[in-house]
């Protein structure tokens, strides 16, 4: 009869479920702060539509994930930058055809004006006191194609809707 020991196996065992219990923390603890965006675009002919944008942003990395919006592509992430006044963030749009870019794209603000289809950068400045959102949207030689004006309100992430899936 064989003799099993568990000398090499209890450390593994301990180690896989610290490890499981961390990782099923993290998806929770990995944004910080949520913001939900209410306003309007407005063309360089000054015709305008209202927008929202849903953000959540992480400290760790500093990465804005856009949640909902009909202003950028959601599922998008944007670097962002912190000072104690403003968070700022630039958007390239990139040349690969994402589903994400296919699906803006396709999007009501398109329709609305489809000049925007020219648009390879958005720049969009949050102000920490006040929640103001503004932002402009860019063609290749930097014109200005579109603003963004928003007012944006942080939520806690148990005021979210829960998910389906």
């Amino acid at each position: 009869m064989k003799r099993i020991t568990l000398n090499g196996l209890l450390p593994a065992a301990l180690t896989a479920a610290v490890l499981g219990t961390a990782a099923a923390g993290a998806g929770a603890a990995e944004f910080s702060l949520f913001l939900q965006c209410q306003g309007k675009v407005t063309a360089a002919g000054g015709a305008s539509t209202g927008s929202q944008l849903h953000l959540a942003l992480r400290d760790n990395n500093q990465t804005a994930l856009i949640q909902k919006a009909d202003a950028l592509p959601v599922g998008e992430r944007l670097k962002y930058d912190v000072s104690p006044m403003a968070y700022s963030m630039t958007y390239k749009v990139p040349h690969a055809h994402t589903v994400a870019l296919y699906d803006w794209w396709r999007g009501a603000l398109f329709v609305w004006q489809p000049n925007l289809k020219r648009v390879t950068t958005v720049r969009l400045s949050i102000d920490r006191q006040s929640g103001g959102l503004t932002g402009e949207m860019l063609n290749p030689d930097h014109q200005q194609l579109a603003t963004l004006q928003m007012q944006c309100q942080p939520v806690d992430e148990e005021n979210l809707p829960p998910a389906k899936f």
